[in-house]
């Protein structure tokens, strides 16, 4: 048995290999033969793959805060703005991060639950009963997680890597696309050839400042209407 190889150490390798490849690379296998060691001394440490992965997930989420920034002096909408965004940050600075939550099979990691924690505090000061607002936390939670798996489909984000040059060509492409449309049936996506054309083929992350937007003034319409009941 290699002397050094521990848990720690087994993760630790399975996230960089995964950051670089991405996460289908990370097999007991694959980690055994860059270790020189068989998979059998690996099951010394991790039982099986979905356990590999339970320890990733717990691994990237353990630094996650999502508080952090936050200020006594501030209302319950711009808390959640500095907890989304602070979400966000982590996300980006750890690719791997969202893929393993998904594959993620355990109780929750500690980093999830403590985000949820802090989520559902705001929520429960703004004036959400309790199981709304858990409720809402799930509903945020998918509209994240489908904006920030967006935003990792290159091709989808705006054509990155490609130069200015390819760029505009391929939007030009999608505006004389929807210009084609039969007109009396699409008119409005006809007229809006252009708009369309530039927002599709712009990187969703330009669009954060919206997204939070609709979330927060979606959530205060719904406060609002349930106090007017």
């Amino acid at each position: 048995m290699r002397r050094g190889l521990t848990r720690e150490v087994i993760v630790a390798r399975a996230l960089e290999l995964g950051t670089a490849e991405g996460l289908d690379a990370v097999s007991l296998r694959r980690l055994a033969a860059d270790f020189g060691v068989t998979p059998t001394a690996l099951y010394r440490h991790v039982r099986d793959k979905e356990d590999l992965v339970n320890a990733m997930t717990e691994a990237v989420m353990d630094g996650l805060d999502i508080t952090a920034g936050f200020r006594s002096s501030m209302n319950w909408t711009d808390r959640l703005r500095r907890a989304l965004t602070n979400f966000k940050e982590h996300m980006d600075a750890r690719p791997l991060a969202l893929p393993l939550s998904i594959a993620y099979t355990g109780e929750g990691p500690v980093g999830f639950w403590r985000m949820s924690e802090a989520l559902l505090g705001i929520l429960l000061d703004a004036g959400f009963k309790r199981r709304e607002a858990i409720v809402l936390i799930r509903v945020v939670s998918n509209l994240l997680s489908g904006y920030l798996l967006l935003i990792g489909q290159d091709d989808l984000a705006g054509g990155e890597g490609l130069g200015p040059h390819e760029l505009e060509l391929r939007r030009r492409r999608v505006e004389l696309s929807l210009m084609s449309l039969p007109g009396q049936e699409l008119p409005n996506i006809v007229e809006s050839a252009r708009d369309m054309a530039n927002v599709w083929l712009s990187n969703p992350d330009n669009w954060w400042r919206e997204t939070v937007d609709l979330i927060v003034f979606g959530l205060e319409a719904m406060l609002q209407k349930r106090r007017s009941r």
